[in-house]
């Protein structure tokens, strides 16, 4: 089995995994400022906001991946004129489907605060804007860490769909080194093994994370 993974092999699948991971970093930093746009709207006391937010979240979680993907990389051009390179295709495509998940994680998160917490805030002079970056979201992201954390791993794995609209991620990569090798077993074995050791390396970073985020709020014994 050593003989199939060559120098060449090696180095298509290191270059096939930052491609996926590139995708993965820049879908969930996106998709994270607009789920906290998503989720300030829902929670917004004007209801044309609080609707197209709706819409919004309720279309991206309605609607497969998939179908997304392909919507925005073969019908979006022949209806605005423009055509995007597969990657950012990609990255926008993950974004807007990430975006609608972390909007509902994120305004959970705005909800657990207690109250009284803002009305304090407020209390002493603080600006809506200050309540909110000073007083709301530090509590909230300590809540909001371990959802956001699941949804960063399952987009991991879902940006091997991006193969479909031939971006030339781990999967993709695979697909054509097997093609010209005729090993299919011990390189989609690979690939399970590298996503297998990027999710839980994932997963103990937002663990240590949220570990850090509570400190302040652990109960001295």
């Amino acid at each position: 089995m050593l003989d199939v993974f060559t120098p060449d092999v090696l180095n298509a699948l290191w270059q096939g995994t930052r491609v996926t991971l590139g995708l993965t970093v820049l879908a969930s930093v996106f998709g994270l400022g607009l789920g906290l746009v998503a989720a300030l709207g829902r929670l917004s006391r004007l209801g044309p906001l609080r609707l197209l937010a709706g819409i919004y979240i309720e279309i991206f979680r309605g609607t497969p991946l998939l179908v997304q993907l392909f919507f925005l990389f073969f019908a979006l051009p022949q209806l605005t004129k423009v055509t995007l390179p597969p990657f950012q295709t990609a990255v926008i495509g993950l974004s807007l489907f990430a975006g609608a998940y972390a909007a509902e994680v994120i305004r959970a998160a705005l909800l657990s605060v207690p109250r009284g917490q803002a009305e304090a805030a407020s209390a002493l002079g603080l600006k809506p804007t200050q309540v909110l970056r000073l007083v709301l979201v530090p509590q909230a992201a300590r809540i909001a860490v371990p959802g956001l954390g699941n949804q960063f791993i399952g987009l991991l794995k879902d940006s091997s769909l991006a193969s479909v609209i031939t971006v030339t991620e781990l999967l993709l990569t695979t697909r054509g080194i097997v093609s010209s090798n005729y090993q299919p077993v011990p390189m989609y074995f690979a690939v399970g093994v590298i996503y297998f050791v990027l999710s839980n390396a994932a997963a103990w970073v937002f663990r240590r994370m949220e570990h850090r985020l509570a400190r302040p709020y652990a109960v001295a014994r």
